[in-house]
């Protein structure tokens, strides 16, 4: 079945053009490709292929990170590329762990040091250290000058992927400096109304553990609560209507899960019901998709 937020940019996986270089921005089209190959709509990736036929495109990616300047970029620029840097990363790594079943069974990959914008990182530091702007308690290293972000936009958490099943989407394109922005906030309301993610069980409010793992970065936008509110809209599917009134007076009790199987495309991809009982329309609004004006997702 063709899910109704399915990706509107590009209509195959195989024929979809190239990022256009843009002066003056790094070029992240080669990632770009892998994930137009690879990685589907509902962001499970095909890691075989990628082992067979992509692990060198993507060292090549890595060599360019390795001796990108970002400091003087702007600010999305540079968040478009962190976030670029640590998900392609996520990928190698994975596809060169053909028996990997559980991410949670080798969690040492997110502290193998590897080259980006001229330092030795690993995918802990790019996330605490520079993205979160906090310690790495793994190696006690805090935020780089002039790389780490001042600010912490929570946003960083529907976009990383550290390659399990419940992490946030991947999308099948590259971030860049102009996509991110309204990029990020598609995924924050695409997780919000995500049955995966926000649901009511037996009447009870069920949460990823991702949420309760990073709520403190929520601090700025009003906390966790507020903050789903916000996004929450039965146009959108998902509970809406049932999770409002249990995140209003019930939060401190709901219940935090996280599935770190891998999030291959041979796994069982996870299948969100809809209007059970109810014809769909004729026409949902596109969440995922960054083309898409009328989506209230979009600001």
């Amino acid at each position: 079945m063709k899910r109704w937020w399915s990706l509107a940019v590009g209509t195959s996986l195989f024929f979809a053009p190239a990022l256009p270089a843009v002066a003056g921005q790094f070029d992240h089209s080669s990632y770009d490709t892998v994930l137009r190959h690879y990685v589907d709509d509902e962001g499970l990736v095909d890691y075989d292929s990628i082992r067979q036929n992509s692990m060198t495109a993507l060292e090549s990616y890595f060599e360019r990170l390795a001796e990108a300047n970002p400091k003087d970029w702007s600010t999305n620029e540079r968040l478009a590329f962190w976030i670029n840097a640590y998900n392609a990363r996520v990928l190698y790594l994975i596809a060169e762990r053909p028996k990997l079943r559980l991410v949670s069974d080798d969690m040492a990959l997110f502290d193998k040091p590897f080259k980006v914008a001229g330092r030795m990182l690993t995918l802990n530091d790019i996330e605490h250290r520079i993205l979160r702007d906090t310690k790495n308690d793994k190696n006690g290293e805090g935020p780089i000058p002039g790389l780490s972000f001042s600010k912490v936009d929570p946003r960083i958490h529907f976009a990383l992927v550290n390659g399990t099943v419940s992490c946030p989407t991947l999308r099948n394109f590259a971030y860049t400096a102009e996509n991110i922005n309204v990029t990020l906030q598609v995924n924050a309301a695409a997780f919000a109304n995500s049955y995966k993610y926000v649901a009511v069980e037996d009447g009870h409010l069920k949460l990823s553990s991702l949420l309760k793992w990073y709520a403190d970065d929520f601090a700025s936008v009003g906390g966790v609560q507020h903050y789903l509110m916000s996004l929450l809209s039965p146009e959108q599917g998902g509970d809406a209507d049932a999770v409002r009134p249990l995140l209003e007076r019930s939060y401190g009790t709901s219940s935090f899960t996280y599935d770190w199987s891998v999030n291959e495309q041979s796994s069982i991809a996870f299948k969100q019901p809809r209007h059970i009982g109810k014809p769909a329309p004729e026409t949902r609004p596109d969440i995922l998709s960054v083309n898409n004006p009328t989506s209230s997702a979009v600001k």
